[in-house]
């Protein structure tokens, strides 16, 4: 039973037979708590979030219709008995999301007999929030990753080669980029159209994804059918290692490819390391690519379906 210690009728007013009925009607939702954690009083509109009717809850542990609120009304009265006034929450009820706002009740001594509880539906307002962060999510991968392959897009690549190199720099570590670039694509698309190049390119997308997957790594698609792999941490033979093991696999997928002397489709790479790079004017994120650069068209040169490190090695 509810305590006989908190009379609801002190909240609602000396006329509380009147007001008791405008009380029933106010469509925003309200209730009173007593100390002992049992509804003193509720309206329609609190009632009906729980589809029940004011008379199914007064008399009833606040805890019976919210499970776990036995532990939050503790604190919520030991927050009143030090002084606050006034609470707000968030909560989440039946599928819907209300703003709680908690009031305390107080005798002319000041003690606290009470709390009540206006509950503001906030559910639509929850719906827009969560779909304006899932538009921001997705702008945001939108803004960093290449459309057609899901990999991350030259700016993504571009401001975390430059990162890597600053901080390589400063520590001592390793640092080596691959340049890769699928073998006469152009002949490719050429011969079996555009919509299956696009497909070839999200496969072999999806082999690099598998293949370079250590944390700190990166790869993505720098342009056209030009991938780019960031490899922390990596000197020139581990990355020759990682170039090798993907030469492999892209001509494992067996993709065919009519206009090439393999008859499958192959990539070229250029491998770079930051310990090998030359003297140069340029910043060392620009310096990385240029030597990588060169490499994959001694690669190419040296006809295709192969990989070459800068510099070359004697």
């Amino acid at each position: 039973m509810a305590s006989s210690r908190f009379d609801a009728s002190m909240v609602i007013g000396p006329l509380s037979t009147s007001l008791q009925s405008l009380y029933d009607t106010i469509p925003v939702a309200l209730g009173v708590i007593d100390r002992d954690g049992y509804y003193a009083s509720a309206n329609g509109a609190y009632a009906a979030i729980h589809g029940l009717v004011p008379a199914d809850m007064v008399g009833h542990r606040v805890n019976d219709y919210l499970p776990g609120a036995d532990e939050q009304l503790q604190q919520d009265f030991a927050d009143f008995d030090a002084g606050f006034d006034l609470k707000e929450r968030e909560m989440a009820c039946h599928g819907r999301h209300f703003l709680v706002a908690l009031q305390a009740v107080r005798d002319t001594d000041g003690s606290v007999l009470g709390i009540t509880s206006a509950l503001i539906d906030i559910t639509n307002r929850k719906r827009m929030e969560v779909a304006s962060e899932e538009a921001r999510r997705l702008w945001q991968f939108h803004a960093s990753h290449d459309h057609l392959t899901g990999l991350a897009n030259r700016r993504r690549l571009d401001d975390a080669l430059a990162a890597e190199a600053r901080r390589c720099l400063r520590s001592g570590a390793a640092l080596s980029v691959l340049m890769m670039d699928v073998d006469y694509f152009k002949s490719y698309n050429d011969h079996v159209g555009h919509q299956k190049g696009d497909e070839c390119l999200r496969a072999i997308a999806a082999l690099l994804r598998k293949s370079i997957r250590r944390h700190g790594d990166l790869v993505g698609r720098y342009g056209g059918e030009e991938f780019i792999a960031i490899l922390p941490d990596t000197d020139t033979a581990g990355a020759q290692v990682v170039a090798s093991h993907i030469l492999q696999d892209i001509r494992a997928l067996a993709i065919w490819h009519p206009g090439s002397p393999c008859d499958c489709v192959t990539i070229s790479i250029g491998v770079a390391s930051l310990d090998d790079l030359p003297p140069s004017k340029l910043g060392p994120r620009e310096a990385l690519l240029n030597c990588a650069d060169r490499a994959l068209y001694a690669a190419k040169a040296a006809g295709r379906n192969t990989l070459c490190v800068y510099p070359p090695r004697q």
